[in-house]
């Protein structure tokens, strides 16, 4: 017979569940293709992601997707270490949830030198990750919200702080990283003040950014800056519009522009 599942609350755990603002071991790293279906099990679309299992430090394991492309372009190896170009592809777009994901673990502090064609060698990574929001994508297709549902934010899980690299014998504390982000918490309105002052001079002489840009730049720049993670979290949200509106600046879709 198949045991029951307990309602004790001290039981629980947490849900949902993207990894973030945590410490999490990479247990494995593959391509696969993966589908996207709607509740009652109907394909809506098919793509090449890159499936990792993390493992939180209380032993909480789970699997997240990143899209790597069109399958018709890119196919996962049989192994899924690899991705085997299909057609005329050469190279991997930046538009994607694995171009965001890669991008992010580099400006932790990952070798890049290191990432070759086999992905097996993230197998091991211990990282910090917090939460990013995913940028919404025209021609993404995705299931369609029921009647009465809640559209809930799209949240990536990336790496901001390298624990142990996979081929280290010996790595931090595991508590590290926690500490380490409690101590550096800023205030709200001193990460609206960091962002915006990013916008300006990411803007430069511009006219206007794309928001998945201006987060990729975020990781890449602030890399060392202490705020890094809490003003990338805060471009994505729609809340900055505001912020944004009241400096000057205009926001048409994913385009920030100056007014």
């Amino acid at each position: 017979m198949t045991p029951g599942i307990s309602l004790k609350p001290s039981s629980f755990v947490e849900g949902g569940i993207v990894p973030v603002d945590r410490n999490v071991t990479w247990k494995e790293a593959r391509f696969n293709l993966f589908d996207y279906v709607k509740k009652s099990g109907e394909k809506v679309a098919s793509t090449v992601a890159l499936r990792v299992t993390f493992v939180e430090d209380d032993g909480t394991e789970s699997e997240q997707q990143y899209s790597v492309g069109d399958p018709e372009r890119f196919q996962p190896s049989e192994d899924g270490k690899e991705l085997v170009a299909v057609g005329d592809a050469v190279a991997l777009s930046k538009s994607s949830n694995y171009y965001l994901l890669m991008n992010a673990l580099v400006n932790a502090g990952f070798p890049e030198n290191r990432l070759g064609e086999d992905t097996s060698v993230l197998d091991g990574l211990y990282t910090y990750n917090i939460g990013l929001p995913e940028p919404k994508r025209s021609g993404l297709a995705r299931p369609a919200v029921a009647d009465g549902e809640t559209v809930r934010e799209r949240v990536l899980s990336v790496p901001s702080q390298i624990l142990k690299l996979p081929w280290d014998k010996k790595g931090g504390a595991k508590t590290s990283a926690k500490a380490k982000a409690s101590e550096t918490e800023a205030t709200d309105d001193e990460v609206i003040a960091r962002a915006l002052k990013f916008v300006a001079d990411a803007l430069g002489e511009d006219e206007s950014i794309i928001r998945k840009d201006l987060a990729v730049k975020v990781f890449k720049d602030l890399a060392k800056d202490p705020m890094k993670d809490a003003v990338a979290g805060l471009i994505f949200k729609d809340e900055f519009q505001v912020q944004l509106l009241a400096a000057g600046y205009t926001l048409d879709g994913e385009t920030i522009s100056k007014s």
